[in-house]
């Protein structure tokens, strides 16, 4: 079963590249993704492709930080990312990580309604 032609199924994650290193820069783009700081500017050169794997972190934070953006300006949503949060009970940036972006979000939806833990 074929999803999507592979050129365009690359495209989303690309697309999502340029949106975190144009409010985050190379280098925290980098730090969130847990990846060295050369790896995005290589990734959106073309000099290598990115893996499944950092595809869907790539695809996670930026859907995750579209979200925050919504409430707070881009450095304090940085902060979050990399702070400790009580409903999560870890940083947010090390569930994206390891969870993927479902329980961020729920977190990130309960900071909009206001219930801080």
């Amino acid at each position: 079963m074929v999803l999507a032609e592979p050129g365009v199924a690359y495209e989303a994650p690309a697309r999502s590249l340029e949106r975190l290193v144009g409010v985050l820069g190379n280098n925290r783009t980098a730090e969130l993704l847990g990846v060295t700081a050369s790896q995005p500017s290589r990734w959106r050169r073309g000099l290598e492709r990115i893996g499944v794997e950092n595809q869907r972190r790539v695809l996670d934070l930026d859907y995750a930080l579209s979200r925050l953006l919504l409430l707070y300006p881009p450095r304090q949503a940085q902060i979050w990312l990399g702070s400790h949060n009580a409903w999560l009970g870890a940083l947010p940036i090390d569930v994206l990580k390891t969870q993927g972006a479902s329980r961020v979000i729920q977190a990130i939806d309960a900071e909009a309604q206001g219930a801080y833990l």
